[in-house]
């Protein structure tokens, strides 16, 4: 993932609706393999207001990566969105 620790990218109104609009707050969790023991398959994390999901099917996180692909597409470089964050606090 091209997302760093502490890092904030924006998606401008102009990017228009995505997928990620609908599929609400996820998580992908990626688990490193420890010595010779098979790391857990990758799961998508998704949390509402009544619980959570874990989604481990392929299909499942084939369709969350090709969300957060798309989001990571719409959303402005780190300087582009530290710079529009930057605006809008200047504006309020």
């Amino acid at each position: 993932r091209t997302l760093t620790l502490g890092s904030v990218r924006v998606i401008p109104f102009s990017a228009g609706p995505h997928k990620a609009a609908s599929s609400g707050q996820l998580t992908i969790l990626e688990f490193p393999e420890v010595g010779t023991a098979s790391p857990e398959p990758t799961t998508i994390y998704c949390e509402n207001l009544t619980g959570a999901l874990y989604l481990d099917k392929l299909t499942e996180v084939e369709t969350y990566e090709s969300i957060w692909s798309e989001l990571e597409e719409v959303a402005l470089d780190q300087s582009p969105s530290d710079d529009l964050i930057g605006t809008i606090i200047k504006e309020l």
